[in-house]
């Protein structure tokens, strides 16, 4: 008994366009992770992040007969992931300006992005991971510790896999150098 092999994307798809949602089921269920992912890195919120990805797999499921299935369907989901993401950001930031202006002066306001910071525990490694910049931190985080490949970060972020590998060994580097730093200060 042999397992068959798993239908293509572009098939996937077609077969969306003729309306069979289990073809459509199984393209959420191949890529809801790593969109997920991505949308969490860009909003630093988990139920941000899922929201996000649930319009996106709606824009998907209306505009699949739009696709073209010469190229490949995991960045043209990211690109959307990361637009709703980058549209939400901006909502956010106009939201905790608009806050801003209406407290009283003096009164700390926090962003969904400080609050996370603010309240999550940061030990040395964390705090060298997040100092890294944001495209390093982003691809160290994707491969080393959620266990993506290059070709998944490349496709999330819109770039070639050689730059995901250069912002790795960058990051990597980095954090080498400050980790000693901090262990030389310390030790």
């Amino acid at each position: 008994m042999s397992e068959e092999p798993e239908p293509a994307d572009a098939a996937l798809i077609a077969a969306t366009v003729r309306g069979d949602e289990a073809a459509f089921a199984v393209l959420v269920r191949r890529y809801i992770r790593s969109a997920t992912l991505l949308a969490a890195q860009l909003l630093r919120d988990r139920t941000e992040a899922e929201d996000v990805v649930q319009e996106s797999f709606t824009i998907v499921f209306a505009k699949a007969a739009r696709f073209d299935p010469a190229r490949p369907f995991p960045p043209w989901l990211f690109a959307i992931v990361r637009r709703l993401a980058q549209k939400r950001r901006a909502r956010d930031a106009r939201r905790a300006r608009l806050l801003r202006l209406w407290t009283r002066a003096g009164e700390p306001s926090i962003t969904t992005e400080n609050a996370w910071i603010a309240t999550r525990d940061v030990e040395t490694a964390g705090r060298a991971v997040h100092a890294l910049p944001p495209m390093q931190r982003a691809c160290f985080e994707l491969v080393t510790m959620r266990g993506l490949t290059t070709a998944d970060v490349a496709a999330m972020h819109g770039i070639s896999e050689s730059t995901v590998r250069q912002h790795l060994f960058r990051a990597r580097a980095a954090l080498r150098a400050k980790l000693k730093t901090d262990e030389d200060d310390h030790g």
